[in-house]
């Protein structure tokens, strides 16, 4: 799999390129496209199987598990993640978005079509880095997910009032965590930032993320940790502060725990 991270800016989208590989049951506060480029592709999306081909990709909503298997070798997936940091007070409206299926052919409609030719723009701005064409990508990731609102937010969203509620209280959290991950969160800020007594902040959180507090916090900076060690020259210590933890033993542990990958964390940072 090809991480090709761009703009250095945590604000940015994810963009992937290449042969994606198979991922475990997982899920994020981020919306999710897959675009199959070459060959195809399953994604088990809310336990409902997908088997991706050529020219046909998915969307996936913000916290829905899903897991991918490989099918095939050579194959070649564009992979885009957006969230709150990038899409900003649009993030809340984009979520909102309801398909009747999750998989379209882009092939089949005049929709598709346009779709079609932004992924294509991205896919080939991938292919040389500059200034220009990091913007396309920005702006074509942004313009995605306007033709996805302008086409499907007129489907009626059935989630009930207690959900929403429930969702949005949460949401409070994770703001917290995508902007502050760097600084100390304990359990008990995150609890009264959702208005909610621990206990029950603890039990909702799990229910609509999947994960534990604790866990998911670790999860993220863990994932903003890779940015660093892929695009900067700082020591380990210097990342597990950045991202958060108290010292770099603790920030391998966790690193360990996340991505089975400490060998090569070591490998990848110039000093330990």
């Amino acid at each position: 799999m090809l991480y090709q991270p761009i703009i250095k800016n945590r604000n940015s989208p994810i963009v992937v390129i290449g042969e994606m590989g198979n991922f475990t049951v997982h899920r994020h506060y981020e919306i999710e496209i897959v675009y199959v480029i070459k060959g195809s592709y399953k994604i088990i999306l809310n336990n409902e199987p997908y088997l991706l081909k050529e020219n046909t990709m998915i969307f996936i909503p913000r916290f829905s598990p899903h897991e991918a298997v490989a099918t095939e070798k050579n194959s070649s997936q564009l992979l885009i993640e957006a969230g709150p940091l990038f899409l900003g007070d649009f993030f809340d409206d984009v979520s909102s978005i309801t398909l009747e299926t999750p998989v379209l052919d882009l092939t089949k409609s005049r929709f598709g079509i346009k779709v079609q030719k932004l992924l294509n723009e991205i896919i080939e701005a991938k292919k040389e880095f500059s200034v220009s064409n990091e913007l396309i990508i920005c702006g074509n990731v942004t313009k995605l997910f306007g033709y996805f609102f302008k086409e499907f937010s007129s489907i009626t969203n059935k989630t009930n009032d207690k959900n929403t509620t429930k969702l949005k209280n949460i949401e409070k959290v994770l703001d917290l965590i995508h902007y502050s991950f760097n600084e100390e969160i304990t359990v008990e800020k995150a609890a009264l930032v959702s208005g909610y007594g621990k206990s029950n902040f603890c039990k909702i959180f799990k229910n609509i993320t999947g994960e534990s507090f604790h866990q998911y916090l670790n999860s993220y900076r863990v994932e903003r940790s890779k940015f660093y060690l892929k695009n900067s020259d700082m020591a380990v210590f210097e990342i597990a502060e950045t991202v958060g933890f108290n010292d770099s033993k603790s920030f391998c542990r966790v690193f360990k725990e996340n991505t089975k990958q400490i060998r090569r964390l070591l490998e990848i940072s110039p000093s330990a």
